[in-house]
């Protein structure tokens, strides 16, 4: 066997692989004449034709070109057309060329839907949650046939039932009576969807916390009538607990006897222990540090020990925290707090110890309420007096938030409301009764824009303001104040022009963001109000331009502020991030 040359060799692989090349930009020519949008779409998936390459055997070329006019048919009869006229043509391949094929269609008229019977038969007649799938059938009579909306009819049927379960519903009618020559068709639906299912017993495999706090969890109670939203609700509140790495909550329809179904739990364990380490910033408090740790499972209780240490120049907290989980585990819990806090800002200095019991629980309402009981020890300078003030301080508050994205919302809102106060007749050095109110919204417009507002209000009730602690004072200014002035610089003042704080608190906000890209916008806003003891409010404002970026790790904003009542230095530029509500 004779061995080729150098050059020749380089020659032949040259050209094989021109070949190849050029075999691999050839691609077939498959043309449709007389349909176009969602009836040529349909009918080049229908088609076996269209998925062969220029190098295709002929034989197969010739098979799939003779099966092209049952295909185009039944991809026709999708959208009602039944009686359509098909020419057709293959070119067969070439030297150096590809085959081509040619279909000219034209489709008919559409059958029409002449009578429409759906049904919904056995316990699930009497189930008000089938009306609104009913209702929303696009299947209307007059209207040209459509199978995809007849299909999607029968699974959305199908899926409600098996979701509230009718483990053994089934279509005992499901007929499309077509009359080409007539052009209707009459579409029955009748669906026998047999007894509902309730819950059974749950079988629980983990060894993680004690059963009886795991069977807390479930959402649902034993003969219950079955519902696949309350097996969703028990697997998300059991991941979400910190407890598990993974969660399964399965219903067992094939052991489902005498209308009960079984429930089996399986989980298992996550990651015990937790560190976290974050640098931030913002104007305000200017770079922050923080570290944190948890222990999630501190024993089979559930019970929980965390701590958390923030350093800023402005504002430095210590903390350590233990949590236990009562009747609802996923929105009831009693916390524990003793920490320290120190605050050194334009206005005042401030150092906090205290401890703090509070429970926590969602209502059925959605609002989440914290019941709290603190007790602290203040020492703080406002105005160039330092005061001591030692206080036990009971409180309330309730808070909801609703918005159609947690990062990035387009609409939606938060409310907090939340009233506190001590007694001088029980430990606290002063007394006193403060109620506060938080509330922002966001509103969706056109063009990729939104209106975002919000306010603060709160009002003290008291005799000697002057032993009411720094941290329970009013303060405006700061990024989420009054932008344009520094973080709680607003507020009465003394004869000497320090601030002071005020018994009440008016602030309002309101701005205006526009999204120029898909991560960044732009945004304009006026912020007004003020900390005062009583009217008139001496509001001050100030008004600017940001720039938003939508980051992985959330929303960021730089705001270019002006103080419009403030002489020396108002330009001030703001840091911050987070959700904006």
């Amino acid at each position: 066997m004779k061995r080729c040359t150098t050059l020749a060799c380089v020659a032949i692989v040259y050209l094989g692989l021109n070949g190849l090349s050029q075999a691999a930009q050839r691609t077939p020519t498959v043309t449709l004449e007389g349909v176009e949008g969602e009836v040529a779409d349909n009918i080049r998936a229908y088609l076996s034709l269209d998925d062969e390459p220029c190098d295709a055997p002929s034989w197969r070329i010739r098979g799939r070109f003779k099966k092209a006019d049952q295909e185009i048919r039944r991809a026709l009869q999708a959208f009602g057309y039944y009686r359509p006229t098909i020419q057709s043509r293959l070119t067969p391949a070439t030297d150096g060329g590809c085959w081509e094929a040619r279909f000219t269609i034209e489709p008919g008229e559409r059958v029409e839907i002449r009578r429409l019977q759906v049904a919904v038969e056995g316990e699930a007649a009497d189930d008000p949650a089938f009306a609104p799938v009913l209702q929303a059938n696009a299947l209307k009579v007059g209207q040209p046939l459509r199978q995809d909306r007849y299909e999607a009819l029968k699974r959305a049927i199908s899926s409600l039932a098996l979701s509230r379960g009718y483990f053994e519903g089934r279509f005992t009618v499901h007929e499309l009576r077509v009359d080409p020559v007539a052009g209707h068709v009459d579409i029955r639906l009748r669906y026998d969807s047999g007894p509902r299912f309730r819950f059974g017993p749950t079988r629980i495999e983990q060894d993680v916390i004690s059963e009886g706090l795991m069977r807390r969890f479930l959402s649902y109670r034993e003969g219950q009538p079955y519902h696949r939203r309350l097996i969703d609700e028990t697997s998300r509140g059991l991941i979400g607990s910190g407890y598990f790495k993974h969660v399964l909550v399965q219903p067992l329809v094939d052991e489902a006897r005498g209308g009960v179904v079984p429930i089996r739990i399986t989980a298992t364990p996550g990651k015990r222990h937790r560190y976290a380490v974050g640098i931030g910033f913002s104007t305000d408090i200017g770079p922050r540090l923080r570290l944190g740790y948890q222990n999630r499972r501190l024993n089979r209780r559930g019970h929980k020990l965390s701590g958390r240490l923030s350093l800023s120049q402005v504002e430095s907290t210590a903390e350590l925290g233990y949590v236990m989980p009562l009747h609802r585990p996923m929105s009831d819990r009693l916390k524990f707090d003793v920490g320290y806090k120190y605050e050194n800002t334009d206005t005042f200095r401030s150092d906090t110890v205290a401890v703090k019991a509070a429970r926590t629980r969602k209502r059925r309402s959605g609002w989440l309420q914290e019941e709290f009981v603190a007790f602290g020890h203040e020492d703080f300078k406002v105005g160039g007096e330092s005061t001591r003030t030692r206080l036990l301080m009971p409180g309330i508050s309730r808070t909801r938030v609703v918005a159609d994205h947690r990062l990035y919302p387009r609409r939606g809102y938060r409310l907090t409301f939340k009233a506190q106060g001590g007694l001088s007749q029980l430990v606290s050095d002063i007394s006193f009764l403060q109620l506060i109110a938080n509330t922002k919204g966001i509103l969706d417009l056109p063009r990729r824009s939104r209106l975002i507002a919000r306010a603060d209000l709160g009002t003290s009730i008291m005799d000697e303001f002057d032993e009411l602690p720094a941290s329970v004072r009013f303060f405006a200014g700061g990024d989420t104040s009054v932008r344009g002035y520094a973080f709680k610089s607003l507020g009465p003042k003394n004869a000497k022009g320090d601030v002071l704080g005020g018994k009440q608190l008016l602030v309002g906000s309101i701005g205006l963001d526009h999204l120029l890209t898909e991560k960044w916008g732009v945004a304009v806003f006026l912020d007004s109000g003020n900390a005062f003891d009583k009217t008139p409010v001496n509001p001050k404002t100030g008004v600017g331009l940001g720039i938003r970026w939508h980051s992985p790790v959330g929303p960021i904003r730089i705001d270019f502020a002006y103080a419009l009542n403030k002489d020396d230095s108002p330009f001030r530029i703001h840091f911050s991030m987070g959700p904006d509500l």
